[in-house]
C-alpha cells in the first residue's frame, strides 16, 4: 500500500470512530453548494450562475473588464493557457528558494516550447513568447513584488499562476494580480477559500476566450454545483479572518526554535525533518493533523510544511501544534 493510500486509510478509521482531522494543507476547505435545484442543471447553470461568478471574481480581482472562465483544476487552466497561446519559449519565475508545479513545463512540453526556470527575474522577459510568474510556491514563498511590477509592465503576454497566492500576496501588502499588467490571472477556489478544487481564470477577454475553448475541447469545464461552490466561496471570502491567524505563525515559529530547522513562510512553515513522511504519518495517526507528505499526489515537494492560516489550524491550537510537534520531533 503507498503512502497516500494508508494516509486515506487512516484518515477513513479516524472518521469511523469520531475522532477529529484538521486540516495544515490548506487544501481541504469545506465547499458549500447553496442553490435550486434548477440552478445547477447542466446550462441554467451557465444562464444563472455563471453571470455571479463572473461579477464576484470583478469585484474581487478588482478587474472590472475582465473576462471568467472556471475550469476543473488551476493546474489544468494553466496548461490551458499554454496550449491556447502557443508559445515557442516561455520564462517561468518563481520566488527565491521557490519549487515549480510541473503543469508549466507539462504545457510547454504538449507545444514544444523552450522551458526557462529562475528565481527572480534573472532574465528579460521580452525575450519569450510568454512570462508565467508563480506569485507563491507550494510551500506559501511569496514573490517579490518588483517581478510582478517589470512583468506585468512588460510587452509580452504574461500569466501570473495566484493558486493560493492571490491570498497570501495580499496579506503581505501586495495587489490583486491584475493590478500589475498581467494579461491572465489564475486561482485556486479550494486554497485559503471555503470553495470546490477547482480554478478560476480571469484577464483580457480575447485571451480568457481563447483558453475557454481549449478547456471545453479537453472536458476541462465544470458543473452547475461545482459553479454554485464558487458563488458561495467567493461571497464568503474574509481575507481579514486569514488576517488574524499570522500571529499563529510566530508562535509556532517561537515554540520551535532550538528544537527543529523552521522556515518562516507567507503562510506557514517549513520543518526540516530527516523523513517528512514517518512525521507526516504520525501527526496523522496520533492528532489528525493531515500534511502534504502523506496525502500530496506523486511528483509533489514532501517538504513537511504546515499551513498555519486554516480554520483547522486556528481550532487545534497553535501552542498545542507546538507541544505535538516538540514531542514528535523529539
Amino acid at each position: 500500500m503507498g503512502v497516500r493510500e494508508e494516509a486515506l486509510r487512516v484518515i477513513r478509521r479516524r472518521i469511523e470512530r469520531g475522532q477529529p482531522l484538521y486540516d495544515f494543507t490548506g487544501l481541504a476547505s469545506r465547499a458549500r453548494v447553496e442553490a435550486a435545484p434548477d440552478e445547477v442543471r447542466t446550462y441554467l447553470s451557465e444562464a444563472l450562475i455563471l453571470p455571479e461568478v463572473k461579477e464576484a471574481c470583478r469585484e474581487h480581482f478588482e478587474a472590472p473588464e475582465c473576462d471568467v472562465v472556471v475550469g476543473s483544476r488551476t493546474t489544468g487552466l494553466v496548461i490551458a493557457a499554454v496550449l491556447a497561446l502557443e508559445p515557442e519559449r516561455v520564462l517561468h519565475v518563481l520566488p527565491e528558494g521557490g519549487e515549480a508545479h510541473p503543469c508549466v513545463e507539462r504545457g510547454c512540453e504538449l507545444v514544444g516550447a523552450e522551458y526557462v526556470e529562475v528565481e527572480g527575474l534573472e532574465e528579460d522577459p521580452e525575450e519569450f513568447d510568454l512570462v508565467v510568474v508563480t506569485g507563491c510556491d507550494v510551500s506559501w514563498r511569496v514573490i517579490d513584488e518588483e517581478v510582478l511590477e517589470r512583468v506585468g509592465g512588460a510587452e509580452v503576454p504574461s500569466l501570473l499562476d495566484d493558486a493560493s497566492g492571490d491570498r497570501v500576496r495580499r496579506l503581505h501588502g501586495q495587489r490583486p494580480g491584475p493590478a500589475y499588467g498581467f494579461d491572465l490571472v489564475v486561482t485556486s477556489c479550494d486554497k485559503l477559500m471555503e470553495g470546490p478544487r477547482c480554478g478560476v481564470l480571469v484577464g483580457e477577454p480575447e485571451l480568457v476566450d481563447r483558453v475557454r475553448r481549449v478547456c471545453e475541447e479537453l472536458g476541462w469545464t465544470v458543473d452547475g454545483p461545482t459553479l454554485a461552490a464558487v458563488r458561495a466561496a467567493f461571497e464568503r471570502f474574509d481575507l481579514e479572518r486569514l488576517r488574524e491567524r499570522l500571529d499563529g505563525i510566530d508562535v509556532v515559529v517561537e515554540g520551535l526554535s532550538g528544537v527543529v530547522e523552521v522556515e518562516r513562510t507567507g503562510a506557514g512553515v517549513v520543518l526540516e525533518v530527516e523523513d517528512p513522511v514517518e512525521v507526516g504519518m504520525e501527526l496523522l495517526r496520533e492528532h489528525g493533523i493531515m500534511t502534504i507528505p502523506v496525502l500530496g499526489y506523486p511528483g509533489v515537494s514532501r517538504e513537511l510544511r504546515l499551513n498555519l492560516l486554516t480554520e483547522d489550524a486556528e481550532r487545534f491550537g497553535y501552542g498545542r501544534l507546538v507541544e505535538v510537534l516538540r514531542g514528535v520531533l523529539g
